[in-house]
């Protein structure tokens, strides 16, 4: 165990080869890797243990080898990867509970499996990835953030008040589905797109059971009079893209259908619109 309030490797070369740094303990202030250069070979902070309050690795160059930090353990301050350059960097199994800076100059993978991070790291991944051009990257690390964000407001929510979880909760759950697993809040217009087909469907076949078993009725002003699988399909792309031409109007709880199908039409192709947007111009 290393002990003190400073431990620098600053500005050191490493060499190739393999750096083993496993099962080490900096029971230091600050633990500075700054500006160090590793050479090719991997790097294996494996079941290490930071326990001060600043560990950096600031414009650290680990060459084309693996970084591995799987099961270290991160006090709740400050860990920085600043500019560092590397082939993969892997954080898996391990807690971030503080401040983890990743925005790294030059690197093909970071691996978080298994890891528990703060909404703020997906957050600032994102925004690096962005600078890198990396978009389904971002777009992943953006999802994440807004899923981790929207499970801490929850939680925030319901511990200060837990009278109120019975509004939450469900608030929750509805946004979990209306923006989430409906088109992964923007970012996949095909998610939307299919999305918008299985509402469709599912409305159209909920007027066809009607028709079929209760007195409600899907009306036709012309003559022309359709079957009622095609009055239910029909009515139902009338009122998804809120076209209404009027040749075809609901009659009794089949209103009440249409206008909750009315509102997920509109939402959904507003949203569509959106994501498809954001893909082109970016």
């Amino acid at each position: 165990m290393i002990k003190g309030e400073e431990v620098s490797f600053k500005n050191c070369r490493f060499g190739n080869g393999v750096k083993d740094f496993q099962y080490s303990s900096f029971g230091v202030d600050n633990v500075s890797f700054v500006n160090a250069e590793f050479g090719d070979g991997d790097v294996n902070f494996i079941n290490a243990r930071f326990d001060g309050r600043k560990v950096s690795f600031k414009i650290a160059r680990f060459g084309e080898g693996k970084v591995d930090f799987h099961f270290a353990t991160f006090s709740e301050e400050r860990v920085s990867f600043y500019k560092s350059w590397f082939r993969t960097l892997s954080l898996g199994f391990c807690h971030l509970n503080g401040f983890i800076d990743l925005r790294v100059n030059r690197g093909s993978t970071i691996d978080l499996s298994n890891t528990v991070v703060r909404a703020e790291q997906f957050r600032i991944l994102k925004e690096n990835f962005k600078n890198l051009g990396i978009y389904n990257s971002e777009d992943r690390a953006y999802v994440e953030f807004k899923r981790c964000e929207s499970k801490a407001t929850l939680s925030e929510s319901v511990k200060q008040k837990p009278a109120t979880a019975i509004y939450h909760y469900p608030l929750y759950w509805f946004k979990l589905w209306l923006f989430d697993r409906a088109g992964l809040y923007a970012t996949s217009p095909v998610r939307v797109l299919i999305t918008m087909v299985t509402c469709f469907v599912v409305f159209s076949l909920v007027y066809y059971f009607m028709l079929l078993w209760t007195p409600a009725d899907i009306i036709a002003s012309v003559d022309n009079q359709l079957s009622p699988m095609s009055r239910s399909f029909y009515h139902s792309a009338i009122t998804f893209l809120t076209i209404g031409y009027g040749d075809h109007y609901p009659y009794g709880a089949v209103r009440w259908v249409s206008g909750i199908e009315g509102f997920f039409g509109l939402f959904l192709m507003s949203y569509f619109t959106v994501a498809f947007v954001r893909k082109v111009l970016r």
